[in-house]
């Protein structure tokens, strides 16, 4: 009966060592999955950024994502034989500093991609053309609009979309200022200066054909000669 009751002992006994391990494991866990966490959403972030605004201009600089993809197949491949492997030597902490240093220069190429990009790509407003339309009974109420969007415009291209929902977004309001402008009175006489204002202002930007002489004369007459979008091709 003794000896019965000893080997039940003896069982919870090990049973709750085998608990105090477990839990020993979970804790050592719970710091390595902290971690991976917060890598997995900035580089989510960054990735997502990179993502819609690589689908519209060229990435400004190069991005090598080798060496974290390295690191987090050697990391696959230890834990296949030791599941706490990611809690000891050196493999994890340089898994990290890759993917911190991936997520670091993405960030960055998507900055420096957005100060190129977003000038070139959004709407001018002509600040002459606006005040112009104010002065209209026909017009002041597009104008105010317009110069209300064009502050939401301001405000919203400050920092890159973080996804294309956001770039979607940005956008519309891009459009929406498109169509107010078009619905001002011309602000030049000259056809082919209206031409190129006009063309200007579309998505596509004007050709660098319609950068006439005459054009150029007027642009520098009203200092706005670098508010508009060219394109050579």
């Amino acid at each position: 009966m003794i000896a019965e009751d000893c080997q039940k002992l003896r069982a919870q006994l090990e049973e709750v060592a085998k608990a105090e391990e477990r839990e020993k494991i979970v804790e050592q866990l719970e710091s390595p999955r902290t971690v991976l966490l917060a890598l997995r959403d900035a580089v989510t972030l960054v990735t997502d950024s990179l993502k819609a605004i690589s689908s519209r201009t060229e990435i400004a600089g190069k991005l090598d994502p080798t060496k974290a993809i390295e690191r987090v197949q050697k990391i696959r491949e230890s834990l296949m034989t030791d599941p706490l492997s990611i809690t000891k030597g050196r493999d994890f902490s340089n898994m990290k500093k890759a993917f911190e240093t991936f997520a670091e220069d993405g960030s960055a190429a998507v900055e420096a991609t957005w100060e190129l990009y977003m000038p070139k790509a959004r709407p001018s407003v002509d600040p002459n053309q606006l005040a112009q339309a104010e002065q209209q009974r026909d017009f002041v109420a597009i104008a105010m609009q317009l110069r209300t969007r064009a502050k939401h415009a301001e405000k919203i291209g400050k920092k890159p979309p973080a996804n294309e929902q956001e770039f979607l977004e940005i956008e519309s309001v891009w459009a929406d200022i498109r169509r107010m402008i078009s619905e001002l009175p011309d602000v030049a006489d000259d056809p082919k200066v209206q031409e190129f204002l006009k063309a200007a202002n579309s998505q596509g930007g004007a050709s660098i054909d319609l950068l006439t002489d005459e054009v150029r004369k007027w642009l520098h007459e009203n200092n706005i000669a670098e508010k508009y979008r060219i394109t050579t091709m």
